[in-house]
């Protein structure tokens, strides 16, 4: 019995011991607790404008064709590609600068629950510095909720009025009276789309229908119809359609045909003229089967010297919205070729108001890039975004 005894007090002892030791190792291993950093302090919100940003800025209108009811306007350093700031452009929202860029102006649609539910059309009119709403117009539930162009929502000459286009698919304009802050009159323009706004007259507007004609409507002080008139024919949709989009100087506007001629037209007086038509694309070009494809496609430049082109080869009926695979430099005067350079898969492209810079929208990836211009020669590039937004098919220059 001793000797079993004696057993259980070593046996005891030997699991007391290695009990210790197991505490004393966890101890061991178990980390100081780490000094707690100083309290963060509290964020104050801030509110800050674009007043002292540069003017060099580039507007970019996302579609947002993923989430629809959530357009937006994304304002961007032309140089640097920082955000700058962004509005929201509801439901398929068009917009347009004012002649200073001190305003931007976006025609939208907005759904009281989202999705559904009463249906509201408005001209908002915002601050392009603070951006701000300025105040807004309530518009007939008739706007055309389609993709962005130019054409679909335009400020008159005198910059009284805004015009905005409609579709039930019915189509008609409503002119807004900037100045009263309301409605003037809705105009029925059948067979006609967007429009093209004179510089030399307080409002008068032309349109491109699809008859291959082009109607011209003049409005008087009050924003009422006080003169309309058709041209002859000057197109055949059939044989080559012209593209809705395009560059202006003044009264001057270009258009540029699905299968490469540059047309330039002067909507100046009550009737619009068609004053030159020019090839862009010579023999050999043909036989490649290059064509000038994308959205906002092509852009002149404010001298009236350059016109640079998105254009693809391998073109055939329905190529027309294909980016560029090439993006040509056409003499406005001639309609030659005088140079070209990769397309970076450009679908939009503008010059800066100044023209200074030259800036393209990706048509497959959403990047923008921008130019240093350099009257044709061999181009800087200052930057690039990628992507500028989920379905960017429209960008303007505040400069």
């Amino acid at each position: 019995m001793s000797f079993v005894r004696a057993l259980d007090r070593w046996a005891g002892g030997t699991m007391a011991l290695a009990a210790l030791m197991a505490m004393a190792a966890a101890h061991a291993a178990t980390p100081k607790a780490a000094a707690q950093p100083p309290e963060l302090p509290a964020e104050t919100l801030v509110e800050s404008t674009l007043a002292s940003a540069t003017a060099e800025r580039i507007y970019v209108a996302d579609f947002a064709i993923n989430n629809i009811i959530d357009g937006r306007l994304r304002i961007f350093d032309a140089t640097s590609g920082k955000v700058l700031g962004q509005l929201h452009t509801g439901y398929a929202g068009m917009f347009t600068l004012g002649a200073k860029a001190d305003e931007v102006y976006i025609a939208t649609s907005y759904m009281s629950r989202g999705t559904r539910g009463e249906r509201s059309e408005v001209l908002e009119v915002w601050d392009s510095n603070t951006l701000k709403l300025k105040y807004e117009v309530l518009l007939p539930p008739r706007r055309a909720q389609a993709l962005n162009y130019r054409g679909l929502l335009t400020l008159s000459g005198n910059g009284r009025f805004a015009f905005v286009q409609n579709a039930t698919p019915a189509t008609s304009i409503t002119v807004v009276d900037l100045k009263e802050r309301k409605v003037a009159t809705e105009v029925a323009t059948p067979g006609c789309w967007g429009t093209l706004p004179a510089a030399s007259h307080p409002a008068r507007i032309a349109m491109l229908c699809g008859d291959g004609k082009i109607a011209t409507i003049s409005f008087d002080d009050n924003g009422q119809v006080a003169d309309r008139q058709v041209t002859d024919k000057l197109f055949d949709a059939d044989q080559d359609a012209w593209f809705l989009h395009a560059e202006r100087s003044a009264d001057r506007y270009w258009f540029v045909s699905f299968k490469g001629m540059l047309h330039e037209v002067d909507v100046g007086g009550g009737k619009a003229e068609l004053k030159s038509s020019k090839n862009m694309v010579d023999a050999d070009s043909a036989k490649q089967g290059w064509r000038p494809g994308g959205y906002q496609l092509f852009a002149v430049h404010p001298n009236g010297r350059w016109a640079v082109v998105a254009m693809h080869d391998k073109g055939s009926e329905g190529t027309h919205k294909l980016p560029a695979k090439r993006l040509w430099f056409v003499d406005v005067a001639s309609g030659k070729r005088m140079g070209s350079m990769p397309g970076f898969g450009t679908a939009s492209i503008t010059f800066s108001r100044n023209g200074q810079r030259l800036q393209a929208l990706d048509g497959t990836t959403g990047a923008m890039r921008v130019w240093r211009w350099a009257d044709g020669k061999p181009m800087k590039l200052l930057t690039t975004v990628s992507p500028a937004g989920a379905a960017a098919l429209q960008l303007e220059s505040h400069d």
